[in-house]
């Protein structure tokens, strides 16, 4: 399907739930803490690249992740219930013999969910491509939206040389065509490639565009981050961190991806967040839906909040929504909320934060028009409260 059918797709389904959203934003999140519909779940540590900017794979250890039979008793209980967009990543997902089977688990558990988002090395292609097959018809059979990227991080050998993994490009695009073809045949799936830039493949920056638009394939790139709920990386900050060459290269390249975007992609919104937090020293103008509604569940049963908070206990010894709603457990959030997410450059479901914060979400849509027509203004756009540090 294409993005913008996909997307207008996705925002029809979101409109039903905007009353919803704003009584949550507006009133209910203010006096007390709400369920969350935002999801992520990292369902292994075990992987099939050597990633340079991941240290997951270190941490693999299948004897040691939620079996299904662990996960669904988790699931069944109806604090769950909100839930409407779930992202499911690790590690490698298709590692996973129980993947197919794990989604179909979730579609019964999560009445709300509307869209389950897949990311994928594609390097196992022989095992990927059946798995996510199957999972696309079970999502058409079930009217979900799902979309999976395949990660790319260079053409050729920058990609082998950044995942460590012989003829890892050619084992890529094997997954990559089969994965379009497949979104070919069905209106609920959208496929692309991702890319995240640093240092080691930010040269390659380019021709991954160039590559993506010869195939046709949607493409978004995303930003080096730290984290260690999320990648277990921040031991190598110091050494493959951002410098003033890198930086000053991405924010062009960013606001270069903003005018080439619709101001309602979701991308777009992403990329103007990178450039704004890189013109602004790193202060954060975008929308969150994790500081309200979200949590993030990792292999073996730790939950967070989000990828910055610390774990809040264990699903497998304590129930979710007691782990959720334990005043000492929100008060870490409330931390995490007034010390990290100012400064947090994370893009998880940026578009569902927009999208359920209506009044920054159209401040939003004003600076991405000013700034796809002339990106000369861009640091006149920056909030007032946010100084550039740029020019």
């Amino acid at each position: 399907m294409s993005k913008d059918g996909f997307t207008l797709r996705y925002l029809a389904r979101t409109a039903a739930g905007v009353p919803r959203d704003l009584a949550n934003t507006l009133v209910l999140s203010r006096l007390k803490a709400i369920r969350p519909t935002v999801l992520i779940y990292n369902c292994t540590w075990v992987c099939d690249a050597r990633c340079e900017m991941c240290n997951n794979w270190k941490h693999g250890d299948r004897k040691s992740d939620m079996t299904l039979e662990q996960l669904e008793p988790v699931m069944q209980h109806p604090f769950w219930g909100a839930v409407e967009n779930l992202n499911i990543s690790g590690g490698e997902p298709t590692t996973r013999n129980d993947l197919a089977e794990m989604v179909e688990m979730f579609q019964r558990h999560l009445p709300r969910m509307r869209k389950i988002g897949i990311n994928t090395t594609g390097l196992t292609p022989h095992r990927a491509i059946p798995m996510l097959t199957r999972i696309v018809e079970f999502c058409a059979q079930h009217d979900l939206l799902i979309s999976a990227r395949v990660s790319l991080d260079g053409i050729g050998d920058i990609h082998d040389q950044v995942r460590h993994v012989k003829r890892g490009f050619d084992k890529a695009c094997e997954t990559i065509e089969a994965m379009q073809a497949l979104s070919q045949q069905h209106d609920n799936f959208q496929f692309g490639i991702a890319a995240t830039i640093f240092a080691a493949n930010i040269e390659d920056a380019h021709n991954i565009l160039a590559w993506a638009r010869t195939k046709k394939l949607d493409v978004v790139f995303n930003m080096l981050r730290f984290t260690d709920a999320m990648l277990n990386n921040k031991e190598l900050q110091e050494q493959i961190g951002f410098h003033e060459r890198e930086e000053e290269f991405m924010r062009a390249f960013f606001l270069d991806r903003v005018g080439e975007e619709s101001v309602l992609s979701g991308q777009a919104f992403l990329y103007l967040h990178y450039a704004d937090m890189i013109a602004n020293g790193y202060k954060r103008t975008m929308p969150c839906p994790f500081r309200t509604q979200g949590l993030l569940l990792n292999p073996y049963g730790d939950l967070h909040y989000c990828e910055n908070s610390e774990p809040i206990g264990n699903v497998l010894t304590a129930s979710a929504e007691e782990l959720y709603f334990k005043s000492e457990n929100l008060a870490h959030r409330d931390h995490v909320t007034e010390t990290v997410c100012p400064t947090c450059l994370s893009p998880c479901q940026v578009n569902v934060g927009a999208m359920k914060q209506f009044v920054p979400y159209a401040k939003f849509l004003v600076r991405a028009h000013q700034v796809k027509h002339d990106p000369s203004r861009h640091l006149k756009t920056l909030p007032t409260d946010l100084k550039s540090r740029i020019g």
